[in-house]
């Protein structure tokens, strides 16, 4: 069975560099968290011998994890910074209770792909400003690491099936924030 997920892995790999794909996201959350020091080694010797492959087809990973700030630094620093970075979700950190500041001091610089998602303390997304993200601190935080990477939008899906008047709700809410200087 692991062969066969590695082997679907690569496959992913080659079809991210076939569409110019640069970054994928692997999800170390809810059921895919590493419980372990066996399940850690796993997922680092195997994305490790995958360096390569990943170095020649310019693509890097980034994790997305529920460890605390701390242990995320920790865990992070033990990769390849050259293939190896995290992807942020301001959701998921609002949920958990993180304070963005203490984030990015401990591995802001490994920052490679943002998610924008608000959602509520230990609960589920919500649209943006709903919620707990305090995304005035994501958004200065990210302007002081000077990150251009992408900013993908996950927020929660419209309630009465009008998603277009939902993103520009949300949009219209992002715009106000990066508009805004106080925090």
């Amino acid at each position: 069975f692991f062969n066969e997920l590695l082997a679907d892995f690569k496959l992913i790999i080659k079809a991210a560099e076939n569409i110019r794909a640069n970054i994928l996201v692997v999800p170390l959350v809810d059921n895919g968290s590493i419980k372990n020091t066996l399940e850690f080694k796993l997922l680092k010797n195997t994305l490790s011998s995958l360096s390569e492959i990943l170095i020649q087809n310019q693509i890097k990973i980034a994790f997305e994890s529920d460890y605390t700030p701390n242990k995320l630094a920790d865990f992070i620093n033990q990769f390849d910074e050259r293939i190896f970075g995290i992807n942020y979700d301001s959701g998921n950190s609002a949920s958990l209770g993180f304070n963005p500041d203490e984030e990015f001091i401990k591995y802001g610089r490994r920052i490679i792909n943002v998610h924008i998602k608000d959602r509520k303390l230990q609960g589920s997304t919500v649209r943006l400003g709903l919620g707990n993200a305090n995304l005035i601190k994501v958004f200065r935080n990210l302007q002081e690491l000077n990150y251009h990477g992408n900013l993908i939008l996950q927020t929660a899906r419209s309630i009465n099936n009008n998603h277009f008047k939902e993103l520009e709700i949300n949009l219209n809410y992002i715009k106000n924030i990066l508009t805004t200087k106080s925090d």
